[in-house]
């Protein structure tokens, strides 16, 4: 027998049932784990059928040794009794035989007790942050405010305990401590900074909790930046991040780890709603290797939850009162730890567990105020117990402690650990979509600002904007009523504060890339902005009210490049933009200039690339032609499809639709199809190509309807492309879909940064969705995903490869938390670009001109304006540039996208320069050459300054 089947065995008892009637009418044994305080292994002794109330004995035979023990009586009645098995500790799988007589009865019972080592587990006291959910945001906000007060006195009267016992709170989000600051006054900063550098109070790095999934490179990275910027400011480093609730998390947590100095991550996740595979993941330890060589020590432990499960259900909570308080029971030990904490050790004995020490969150539940009695409990259990002891910790101190005694044993894991939670954000498209483009509007406000070298660079600004962008990718949507009672007044307050953080975001980015480029005006001029590291030939949308000049452009030089009036008032001109540069243009009377043509008939679309049919009954894409290939499956691309019940057998599909001619051409030509939808009260499909341009693109614009009951809405795209991998953009580097992914993670569906491809090793598509991230391979495989899915069969643990894409544009599929449901106009829209063999990096720079594109101002300023230094390098991307906060040059991000190093050339255009290799903060590092190397799939960012 193996001797994890001896294990197994330890869990097992027996026990016999008197013949003569008492109080309790039988024994039952249970082994744990546990050592008394004198040394003893404890084995509970319960009595079944009633409790024990009369003074009796326990005969004992253990390992060749023979004990008693008095049972005293009791008035209330014993239900459970702590055994102390005689002799020292167990080496060997033994059997335990017990008899116990009282009043001249007796009860015989038989268990195995097998061997433990000495424990130690860490217990860290919390609040799970949801922003919202339990009540609206401005008293939960107070809940956790007052907490740090209520943690700081606490420590201070338990300064003296037992080590172990003496208290320790942690914020969990940076959102806590940073509103907390802004209140707070220079006595109570003091004392809290005070708080922190004693241990009382642990800062984690990250913000909030995120949907790491969904952030692109820059919000990871500011996930990370108020915390470890305000913390180190008062001499105080963090490199510990907590994640609670949320199942999975980005592999570019990993990959910018050097940046951010974040190399520790605890992940409590939910106990079981929505997490699909996630559970197995469960005191599994691993340095998580990112591509490039970056690691960080991840341990996803047990829920968050079992405060709650064991004493916060019992107390009052957000359930019960309205503004709860700390709350004192007068019994620490009462609804503590005993005997979860046994089972618990017991199974990961059962499991192998190679290690002696572990970790448990302690809340008392979502957004719950402190559980003043956890000193008092810890210091009861430890004086009871020699072990499993308890130690109340920071998850710094953990980390700690763990990396010392088994650093050396800790596997290496490497792979995306894909979210689960991701689908809710779809249940709000249109703020997702404005948050989307905040982000690359933001991006390109900064690029915009270095590029010119202008000065005042408003970082403050800047950063509260980019948290806006983030606390929209926060984990809490809404209320714990957001389905079940959406017009509860609470439900919609708590909407709003969310909705909130993507209006907001967004008139602070147009703000910003207003002032990015504005300086003195120029009359009838047009300024159009590069903010990419490449060359581009693209096409440029002029506003209307930009442009009323006439339907003319003219470069810097006088010369015409081809134009053409939308229908959408808009003007769009044909330019070529050096990398990092803007360039001016004036706009004048007359008839717009026709370089190359780009053709379009009833059912068709033609440029030198690309030739597109469009079926004349559905609107599909029947056609996507380049090079003699067709890679549109029969089926047709751009399929509106539409799961009621969130059914795939009830699918149903848009309504004949009526064709037109949209943009007659010559530079962009289109055609609009109009349907009936099910779910909506309208649906336009836009397909356009621009002469020039090697871009198919694709305007849906959807009108929905309420829907209250459930639902699913997909876009989908089976391409022609025999024997394809899908590989996707994740947050700096990207993945091939079910090969990069670790085990466990979710395969139901994904989410995008800037492009999925969908490639054969001979050709190819690259698509990109600007607007909703969420996509998933073969067919709607979140097709029935109904309810909690606790342990469902309906996760799927492997992804077949398919050419098909389905965007999933919208559900409502959560039955709290999320939207029930969502009306009104939101646009989709896609990009299009078929290739022959996949290029990783001309994939990347794919997805960031698609997401950055030209932007045109009003003229400002030199006629010509581009960045002080050039930057080359093959298969290497500039991911962002901004200026420094403190004036001083040039922050650059660079992702090397292929397997082998790589060397990126830096030089001054007009002047010398130096360079620095750096983070987050935007630290001189190391002084670097010229030609700076990145490793394999590497991630670095560097400081570039005039010399």
């Amino acid at each position: 027998m193996s001797k994890k089947s001896l294990l197994l065995l330890a869990g097992i008892c027996c026990f016999t049932i008197a013949a003569a009637q008492n109080v309790y009418t039988g024994i039952e044994l249970q082994p744990t784990v546990a050592y008394l305080k004198n040394g003893n292994r404890m084995v509970r002794l319960l009595f079944h059928g009633g409790n024990s109330y009369a003074k009796a004995t326990v005969r004992m035979d253990f390992n060749g040794l023979k004990d008693s023990v008095l049972i005293p009586a009791s008035e209330k009645g014993i239900a459970v009794f702590e055994l102390p098995l005689p002799g020292g500790p167990v080496n060997r799988e033994t059997q335990l035989s017990v008899q116990v007589t009282t009043d001249g009865r007796t009860y015989n019972g038989r268990c195995m007790v097998a061997p433990t080592q000495k424990w130690k587990v860490y217990l860290l006291p919390h609040s799970h942050v949801d922003i919202g959910y339990t009540n609206v945001q401005a008293k939960v906000m107070k809940i956790h405010l007052d907490n740090i007060d209520e943690a700081i006195k606490i420590a201070k009267k338990t300064e003296q305990y037992p080590e172990g016992a003496r208290f320790k709170w942690n914020t969990e989000a940076f959102w806590v401590v940073d509103h907390y600051l802004a209140g707070a006054d220079e006595a109570k900063k003091k004392a809290f900074w005070e708080a922190v550098k004693k241990g009382w109070i642990n800062i984690d790095g990250a913000y909030a909790n995120i949907n790491t999934s969904i952030t692109d490179s820059r919000q990871l990275m500011q996930m990370f930046h108020s915390a470890v910027k305000t913390a180190k400011e008062h001499g105080v480093e963090i490199h510990t991040m907590f994640q609670g609730d949320v199942p999975g998390a980005s592999w570019g947590l990993s990959s910018q780890a050097d940046i951010t100095g974040i190399k520790y991550f605890w992940g409590a996740p939910n106990a079981g709603d929505r997490i699909g595979n996630s559970y197995k993941w469960r005191d599994r330890p691993f340095y998580w290797l990112s591509p490039g060589g970056q690691k960080l020590l991840y341990w996803q432990s047990s829920p968050y939850s079992i405060g709650y499960s064991l004493k916060g259900n019992k107390i009052p909570n957000f359930f019960t009162v309205e503004d709860p308080l700390p709350f004192y029971t007068g019994k620490p030990s009462e609804n503590f730890l005993n005997p979860f904490l046994f089972n618990y050790l017991g199974e990961l004995d059962q499991k192998l567990f190679p290690y002696n020490m572990t970790i448990l969150t302690w809340a008392m539940s979502d957004n719950a105020p402190i559980d003043p009695e956890l000193p008092d409990a810890v210091k009861e259990w430890n004086e009871r117990y020699s072990s499993p002891q308890l130690v109340i910790t920071s998850t710094k101190d953990f980390f700690h402690d763990f990396e010392k005694a088994y650093g050396d044993k800790v596997p290496v894991v490497s792979g995306d650990y894909t979210e689960y939670w991701t689908d809710g954000i779809a249940s709000a498209a249109r703020e997702t979509g404005i948050n989307r483009n905040n982000s690359d509007r933001l991006l390109q406000a900064e690029a915009i600002w270095a590029l010119r070298n202008k000065k005042a660079f408003p970082a403050s600004d800047f950063d509260t904007a980019w948290n806006n962008v983030l606390m929209f990718n926060e984990h809490t949507w809404g209320a714990h009523n957001s389905v079940s009672n959406p017009e509860d007044p609470k439900a919609i307050a708590q909407w709003s504060y969310k909705q909130g953080f993507a209006l907001t975001g967004l008139a602070q980015s147009k703000d910003l890339l207003a002032k990015a480029a504005a300086s003195d005006a120029v009359a009838n001029g047009i300024d159009v902005y590069n903010t990419l590291g490449q060359e581009r030939t693209d096409v440029v949308l002029i506003p209307a009210e930009q442009s009323k000049a006439g339907d003319l452009v003219k470069d810097v030089n006088g010369k015409s490049v081809p134009s053409q009036r939308l229908s959408t008032g808009e003007l769009a001109a044909l330019v070529k933009i050096a990398a990092f540069s803007k360039q001016r243009f004036t706009i004048h009377s007359g008839k717009a200039y026709v370089g190359e043509r780009a053709t379009v008939s009833a059912t068709t679309l033609q440029n030198k690339f690309y030739s597109i049919k469009l079926d004349e009954k559905t609107g599909h894409i029947i056609s996507l032609e380049k090079a003699g290939r067709n890679l549109a499956d029969s089926g047709g691309l751009n399929q509106y499809t539409y799961l009621p019940d969130a059914a795939k057998e009830k699918i149903q599909f848009a309504g004949p639709a009526k064709i037109t001619i949209k943009e007659k051409g010559p530079l962009v030509v289109s055609l609009e199809a109009v349907s009936d939808a099910p779910g909506a009260n309208a649906l336009s499909r836009e397909v356009r190509l621009t002469a020039g341009v090697d871009r198919v693109e694709i305007i849906n614009t959807l009108d929905k309807k309420a829907v209250p009951a459930k639902e699913g809405v997909d876009f989908a795209f089976p391409f022609k492309v025999p024997g394809a991998q899908v590989r996707y953009n994740i947050p700096w580097g990207s993945i091939a879909a079910e090969e990069d992914q670790l085990q466990n993670a979710n395969r139901n569906w994904y989410s995008v940064q800037r492009w999925v491809d969908v490639s054969n090793k001979e050709f190819g598509v690259t698509w990109s969705s600007l607007d909703a991230p969420l996509f998933e391979i073969g067919t709607q495989t979140s097709a029935g995903l109904l309810g909690g899915l606790t342990r469902s069969p309906k996760w799927i643990s492997y992804m077949e490869q398919s050419p098909a894409i389905y965007s999933w544009v919208m559900n409502n599929l959560w039955h709290t938390n999320f939207r029930r449901d969502q009306e009104g106009v939101t646009v989709f829209r896609y990009s299009l670009q078929v290739h022959d063999a996949y290029d990783v990096a001309a994939a990347n720079q794919r997805g960031l001109s698609n997401h950055r594109p030209l932007v045109a101002t009003p003229a400002a300023g030199p006629v010509v304006e581009s960045l002080f230094f050039s930057i080359d390098g093959k298969a290497v991307y500039v991911e962002s540039i901004k200026p420094a906060a403190d004036g001083k040059g040039v922050m650059v991000q660079l992702v090397n996208t292929q397997e082998q190093p790589a060397v990126v050339t830096l030089k001054g255009k007009t002047a010398a320069i130096n360079i620095w290799s750096s983070n987050m903060l935007e630290e001189y590092n190391k002084k670097l050459e010229d030609r700076v190397e990145l490793p394999g799939k590497g991630v670095i960012m560097i400081r570039v300054e005039t010399k």
